[in-house]
């Protein structure tokens, strides 16, 4: 029984994706649509990562503690928008080979 409803999903999932595939063209817009939304977003959020790490570190008032989690906040959001730009730079690569 489980083999049968395996067959008839991938089936099911085969015909509803032929569409998609024949159209592949809207595929890569919409790739292209997300990319550039997720970056936008990210980089948004990374400026004010970068602002609450920044007023963190400035008034620390000679807590370590504080210190510590502004530059763990720094390095973090670093960290994620080089990971958010290379990932759009890769999508570009690829985009640009299909």
């Amino acid at each position: 029984m489980n083999k049968i409803k395996n067959k008839i999903s991938f089936l099911l999932v085969t015909v509803l994706l032929i569409p998609v595939i024949a159209s592949a063209d809207a595929i890569t817009s919409t790739i292209s649509n997300i990319t550039t939304w997720i970056v936008t977003v990210s980089t948004g959020l990374a400026i004010l990562m970068y602002t609450v790490g920044g007023f963190l570190w400035m008034s620390d008032a000679g807590n370590a503690e504080k210190a510590k989690m502004a530059k763990s906040i720094i390095v973090s959001t670093t960290i994620g928008l080089i990971i958010i730009l290379l990932a759009a730079g890769l999508t570009s690569i690829i985009r640009s080979f299909v």
